[in-house]
Protein backbone atom coordinates (compact mmCIF):
# COMPACT_ATOMS: atom_id res chain seq x y z
CA UNK A 1 0.00 0.00 0.00
CA UNK A 2 2.41 2.40 1.34
CA UNK A 3 6.53 2.22 0.08
CA UNK A 4 9.38 3.93 1.14
CA UNK A 5 12.62 3.73 -0.74
CA UNK A 6 16.30 4.99 0.30
CA UNK A 7 14.63 7.66 2.58
CA UNK A 8 17.48 9.93 4.42
CA UNK A 9 16.68 13.06 6.32
CA UNK A 10 18.79 15.83 7.89
CA UNK A 11 17.87 18.69 10.51
CA UNK A 12 20.16 21.89 11.11
CA UNK A 13 20.55 22.58 14.74
CA UNK A 14 22.25 25.86 14.89
CA UNK A 15 25.74 25.24 13.35
CA UNK A 16 25.41 21.36 13.25
CA UNK A 17 23.36 18.93 10.95
CA UNK A 18 21.88 16.48 12.36
CA UNK A 19 21.27 13.34 10.35
CA UNK A 20 18.20 11.68 11.20
CA UNK A 21 17.08 9.03 8.27
CA UNK A 22 20.18 7.12 7.15
CA UNK A 23 18.62 4.94 4.07
CA UNK A 24 15.00 3.29 5.61
CA UNK A 25 13.71 1.04 3.35
CA UNK A 26 9.95 -0.11 4.18
CA UNK A 27 6.54 -1.67 3.10
CA UNK A 28 3.88 -1.27 4.82
CA UNK A 29 0.76 -3.78 3.42
CA UNK A 30 -3.22 -2.27 3.21
CA UNK A 31 -4.83 -3.68 6.46
CA UNK A 32 -1.71 -3.82 8.50
CA UNK A 33 -0.79 -2.53 11.99
CA UNK A 34 2.92 -2.23 12.09
CA UNK A 35 4.62 -0.91 15.42
CA UNK A 36 7.75 0.64 14.92
CA UNK A 37 9.56 0.94 18.14
CA UNK A 38 13.28 3.07 19.46
CA UNK A 39 14.91 5.24 21.59
CA UNK A 40 14.10 8.67 21.76
CA UNK A 41 15.84 10.09 19.09
CA UNK A 42 16.04 7.16 16.64
CA UNK A 43 14.38 8.51 14.20
CA UNK A 44 10.77 6.99 14.24
CA UNK A 45 8.80 9.60 14.45
CA UNK A 46 10.96 11.87 12.11
CA UNK A 47 9.89 8.72 9.60
CA UNK A 48 6.10 8.72 10.33
CA UNK A 49 6.12 12.18 9.78
CA UNK A 50 7.79 12.17 6.28
CA UNK A 51 5.04 8.61 5.32
CA UNK A 52 2.06 10.92 6.14
CA UNK A 53 3.73 13.94 4.11
CA UNK A 54 3.76 16.26 7.19
CA UNK A 55 7.83 16.86 6.00
CA UNK A 56 9.47 15.78 2.75
CA UNK A 57 12.78 13.78 2.78
CA UNK A 58 15.96 14.99 1.50
CA UNK A 59 16.63 11.78 -0.92
CA UNK A 60 14.77 8.89 -1.19
CA UNK A 61 10.61 8.18 -2.73
CA UNK A 62 7.57 7.19 -0.84
CA UNK A 63 4.79 6.04 -2.86
CA UNK A 64 1.07 5.49 -1.89
CA UNK A 65 -0.41 2.69 -4.34
CA UNK A 66 2.01 3.17 -7.15
CA UNK A 67 1.81 7.08 -6.71
CA UNK A 68 4.44 9.25 -5.45
CA UNK A 69 3.50 11.92 -2.53
CA UNK A 70 7.01 12.84 -1.54
CA UNK A 71 7.09 15.40 -4.22
CA UNK A 72 3.10 16.66 -4.45
CA UNK A 73 2.65 20.16 -4.06
CA UNK A 74 1.39 21.60 -0.69
CA UNK A 75 -2.17 21.79 -1.74
CA UNK A 76 -2.12 18.06 -3.02
CA UNK A 77 -0.47 17.12 0.35
CA UNK A 78 -3.17 19.09 2.34
CA UNK A 79 -6.04 17.02 0.49
CA UNK A 80 -4.22 14.04 1.13
CA UNK A 81 -3.82 14.46 4.57
CA UNK A 82 -7.73 15.40 5.00
CA UNK A 83 -8.91 12.43 2.70
CA UNK A 84 -6.28 9.60 3.00
CA UNK A 85 -4.64 10.13 5.79
CA UNK A 86 -5.70 10.41 9.96
CA UNK A 87 -3.23 11.20 12.51
CA UNK A 88 -3.42 11.24 16.33
CA UNK A 89 -0.09 12.33 18.22
CA UNK A 90 1.14 12.29 22.48
CA UNK A 91 -0.42 15.72 22.33
CA UNK A 92 -4.20 15.57 21.32
CA UNK A 93 -4.27 19.21 19.60
CA UNK A 94 -7.77 19.66 20.40
CA UNK A 95 -9.14 23.51 20.15
CA UNK A 96 -9.84 24.48 23.69
CA UNK A 97 -13.03 26.37 22.83
CA UNK A 98 -14.80 24.19 21.23
CA UNK A 99 -16.99 21.34 22.07
CA UNK A 100 -15.86 17.25 21.39
CA UNK A 101 -18.39 17.24 19.08
CA UNK A 102 -17.18 20.64 16.96
CA UNK A 103 -13.86 19.69 17.44
CA UNK A 104 -14.21 16.35 15.73
CA UNK A 105 -16.40 17.97 13.04
CA UNK A 106 -13.42 20.11 12.00
CA UNK A 107 -11.50 18.00 9.00
CA UNK A 108 -15.16 17.96 7.41
CA UNK A 109 -15.46 21.44 7.86
CA UNK A 110 -11.97 22.36 6.66
CA UNK A 111 -12.61 20.03 3.47
CA UNK A 112 -15.91 22.37 2.73
CA UNK A 113 -15.88 25.72 1.75
CA UNK A 114 -18.67 28.13 2.44
CA UNK A 115 -21.52 27.34 -0.08
CA UNK A 116 -21.16 23.51 0.08
CA UNK A 117 -21.33 23.07 3.83
CA UNK A 118 -24.49 23.86 4.15
CA UNK A 119 -25.27 20.68 1.99
CA UNK A 120 -23.13 18.49 3.88
CA UNK A 121 -23.24 19.57 7.62
CA UNK A 122 -26.49 18.20 8.27
CA UNK A 123 -24.27 14.60 6.96
CA UNK A 124 -21.40 15.68 8.79
CA UNK A 125 -23.28 15.93 12.35
CA UNK A 126 -24.24 12.74 11.53
CA UNK A 127 -21.01 11.11 11.00
CA UNK A 128 -19.40 12.78 13.86
CA UNK A 129 -21.86 11.67 16.30
CA UNK A 130 -21.67 8.18 15.50
CA UNK A 131 -17.95 7.87 15.61
CA UNK A 132 -18.17 9.72 19.12
CA UNK A 133 -20.31 7.14 19.93
CA UNK A 134 -18.26 4.57 18.71
CA UNK A 135 -14.80 5.77 20.81
CA UNK A 136 -17.38 5.37 23.80
CA UNK A 137 -18.12 9.56 24.31
CA UNK A 138 -21.37 9.65 22.77
CA UNK A 139 -22.17 11.30 26.40
CA UNK A 140 -19.65 14.20 26.03
CA UNK A 141 -20.53 15.73 22.86
CA UNK A 142 -20.96 19.15 24.90
CA UNK A 143 -17.92 19.00 26.88
CA UNK A 144 -14.96 21.13 26.15
CA UNK A 145 -11.46 19.57 26.57
CA UNK A 146 -10.91 21.22 29.78
CA UNK A 147 -13.79 19.19 31.08
CA UNK A 148 -11.83 15.70 29.88
CA UNK A 149 -9.70 13.06 31.35
CA UNK A 150 -6.33 12.37 29.30
CA UNK A 151 -7.74 9.64 27.61
CA UNK A 152 -11.22 10.97 26.75
CA UNK A 153 -8.81 13.60 25.05
CA UNK A 154 -7.07 11.08 23.26
CA UNK A 155 -10.27 8.83 22.02
CA UNK A 156 -11.52 12.30 21.03
CA UNK A 157 -8.49 12.69 18.87
CA UNK A 158 -8.76 9.27 17.32
CA UNK A 159 -12.26 9.96 16.89
CA UNK A 160 -11.49 13.51 14.38
CA UNK A 161 -8.85 11.66 12.73
CA UNK A 162 -11.56 8.69 11.53
CA UNK A 163 -14.39 10.67 10.63
CA UNK A 164 -12.87 11.72 7.52
CA UNK A 165 -13.20 7.64 6.93
CA UNK A 166 -9.18 7.49 6.52
CA UNK A 167 -7.48 4.48 5.09
CA UNK A 168 -4.34 4.95 6.88
CA UNK A 169 -3.79 6.18 10.45
CA UNK A 170 -0.53 7.41 11.63
CA UNK A 171 0.01 7.24 15.39
CA UNK A 172 2.68 9.23 17.66
CA UNK A 173 3.02 7.74 20.87
CA UNK A 174 -0.45 7.93 21.27
CA UNK A 175 -0.19 6.71 24.32
CA UNK A 176 2.46 8.68 25.73
CA UNK A 177 0.54 11.32 28.25
CA UNK A 178 -1.64 8.56 29.83
CA UNK A 179 -1.39 5.90 32.23
CA UNK A 180 -0.67 2.01 31.64
CA UNK A 181 -4.12 1.15 32.23
CA UNK A 182 -5.78 4.14 29.86
CA UNK A 183 -3.14 3.48 27.54
CA UNK A 184 -4.42 -0.22 27.24
CA UNK A 185 -7.58 0.80 26.23
CA UNK A 186 -6.48 3.08 23.69
CA UNK A 187 -4.57 0.52 21.67
CA UNK A 188 -7.06 -1.89 22.21
CA UNK A 189 -9.43 0.72 20.39
CA UNK A 190 -6.60 1.10 17.56
CA UNK A 191 -6.89 -2.77 17.12
CA UNK A 192 -10.71 -2.98 16.97
CA UNK A 193 -10.59 -0.25 14.53
CA UNK A 194 -8.09 -2.23 12.56
CA UNK A 195 -9.66 -5.76 12.47
CA UNK A 196 -12.89 -4.53 12.09
CA UNK A 197 -12.60 -1.87 9.88
CA UNK A 198 -9.80 -2.92 7.96
CA UNK A 199 -7.52 0.06 8.64
CA UNK A 200 -4.14 0.35 8.40
CA UNK A 201 -2.22 1.89 11.62
CA UNK A 202 1.34 2.49 11.48
CA UNK A 203 2.06 3.57 15.17
CA UNK A 204 5.13 4.94 16.70
CA UNK A 205 6.19 4.13 20.16
CA UNK A 206 8.84 3.15 22.91
CA UNK A 207 6.49 1.15 25.39
CA UNK A 208 6.65 -2.63 24.42
CA UNK A 209 3.90 -3.54 26.22
CA UNK A 210 1.83 -1.96 24.07
CA UNK A 211 2.85 -3.46 20.28
CA UNK A 212 2.01 -7.37 21.58
CA UNK A 213 -0.76 -7.28 19.43
CA UNK A 214 0.02 -5.56 16.70
CA UNK A 215 0.90 -7.26 13.32
CA UNK A 216 4.37 -6.41 12.82
CA UNK A 217 7.17 -4.57 15.21
CA UNK A 218 10.14 -2.82 13.77
CA UNK A 219 12.64 -1.36 15.54
CA UNK A 220 14.91 1.63 14.48
CA UNK A 221 17.92 2.97 15.52
CA UNK A 222 20.21 5.92 14.98
CA UNK A 223 18.19 6.35 11.97
CA UNK A 224 17.95 2.87 10.25
CA UNK A 225 16.05 0.06 10.32
CA UNK A 226 18.63 -2.65 11.58
CA UNK A 227 19.22 -6.23 9.97
CA UNK A 228 19.88 -9.26 12.91
CA UNK A 229 20.90 -12.43 12.96
CA UNK A 230 17.51 -14.69 14.28
CA UNK A 231 18.52 -15.45 17.59
CA UNK A 232 16.98 -18.77 19.57
CA UNK A 233 14.09 -17.08 20.44
CA UNK A 234 13.29 -16.69 16.42
CA UNK A 235 13.64 -20.53 16.06
CA UNK A 236 17.14 -20.83 14.00
CA UNK A 237 20.11 -19.42 13.10
CA UNK A 238 20.20 -16.75 9.62
CA UNK A 239 21.52 -14.09 7.23
CA UNK A 240 20.48 -11.17 8.67
CA UNK A 241 17.00 -9.46 7.52
CA UNK A 242 15.27 -6.53 8.43
CA UNK A 243 13.83 -6.27 12.17
CA UNK A 244 10.32 -8.03 12.69
CA UNK A 245 10.68 -10.00 15.69
CA UNK A 246 8.82 -10.99 18.96
CA UNK A 247 8.08 -8.22 21.46
CA UNK A 248 9.07 -10.67 24.08
CA UNK A 249 12.48 -10.33 22.79
CA UNK A 250 12.99 -6.96 23.28
CA UNK A 251 14.06 -5.21 26.24
CA UNK A 252 12.38 -1.86 27.70
CA UNK A 253 14.59 0.26 24.53
CA UNK A 254 13.62 -1.51 22.06
CA UNK A 255 17.19 -3.45 22.40
CA UNK A 256 17.35 -7.24 21.63
CA UNK A 257 17.07 -8.71 25.36
CA UNK A 258 18.45 -12.78 24.85
CA UNK A 259 21.78 -12.83 22.94
CA UNK A 260 23.95 -15.47 21.35
CA UNK A 261 26.83 -15.75 24.47
CA UNK A 262 29.94 -17.42 22.63
CA UNK A 263 33.07 -18.57 25.26
CA UNK A 264 36.29 -16.90 24.92
CA UNK A 265 37.23 -20.07 22.43
CA UNK A 266 33.73 -19.31 19.97
CA UNK A 267 32.01 -21.72 20.79
CA UNK A 268 28.33 -21.23 21.38
CA UNK A 269 27.58 -21.65 25.76
CA UNK A 270 24.27 -22.50 26.88
CA UNK A 271 21.58 -20.12 26.92
CA UNK A 272 21.13 -18.16 30.21
CA UNK A 273 18.26 -15.66 31.29
CA UNK A 274 19.32 -12.30 30.82
CA UNK A 275 19.09 -10.03 34.52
Amino acid sequence: MIVAKNLHKTYRRNADMVRVLNGIDLEVQAGEFLSIIGASGSGKSTLLHLLGTLDKPDEGTITLEGRRVENLTGWERDRLRNEIFGFIFQFYHLLPELTMFENVMMPMMVNSNMWNWWGKRKEARKRATEILERVGLGHRLKHKPRELSGGEMQRTAIARALVARPRILFADEPTGNLDAATGDGIVSLLRDLNRQDGLTIIMVTHNLELVSTTDRVLRMHLGKIEPYRASPILGHLAEPVALAIPVEALDEFGEPAVTLPFSESGKLEPLRASG
